[in-house]
């Protein structure tokens, strides 16, 4: 009987040890990779007509990098918004539009930001190297970083005018 204990609480104790681990080591992979109060990852990317952006050399001013395609219905609503919000507020505030070229071409974009009468960055992800980079899952996601470079918010969803002025009020000063 005494051995039949003892065989419970080492099972009950090795389930518990074993519990404890998995959490630990699942809250472990989630401080890893990109998140808010970490420096933003440098990337170098091509626009449309083979200008290069680089992330590090906006630092002084607070950037919104958004992660879109021009197939996916919440990316198409959020431009309009997009454009209006960079029209007002472009000296506080700079937009990089990371396409992530997932069934996009090069031509398809460029009519994109045609049709939706584009000014600010658009940038090709053509290798999804940034968008691994950034941990992309789902678009449009947005990362707002502050003038130092720090990613302050995370969107992950459509951004409203509103919700860009309430970044730009809070990091772009």
């Amino acid at each position: 009987m005494l051995m039949k204990k003892w065989m419970a609480i080492i099972v009950l104790f090795s389930f518990f040890a074993y519990m404890f681990w998995e959490h630990t080591a699942e809250r472990q992979t989630i401080k890893t990779g990109i998140h808010i109060g970490m420096k933003a990852p440098n990337f170098s990317l091509k626009t449309i007509d083979g200008k290069t952006v680089q992330l590090s050399q906006l630092r002084g001013k607070a950037v919104i990098v958004n992660f879109w395609a021009t197939w996916c219905p919440p990316c198409r609503a959020e431009m309009p918004d997009m454009q209006t919000f960079y029209e007002q507020y472009y000296r506080q505030v700079e937009i990089v539009a990371v396409n992530v070229m997932v069934r996009d071409s090069q031509e398809k974009v460029r009519e994109f930001i045609k049709d939706y009468h584009l000014t600010f960055p658009v940038v090709l992800d053509v290798d999804g190297n940034v968008m691994k980079q950034y941990d992309i899952q789902p678009i449009p996601t947005s990362f707002i970083i502050d003038r130092q470079g720090i990613i302050r918010e995370k969107q992950i969803g459509p951004m409203s005018y509103e919700q860009m002025v309430q970044y730009a009020e809070k990091w772009g000063k």
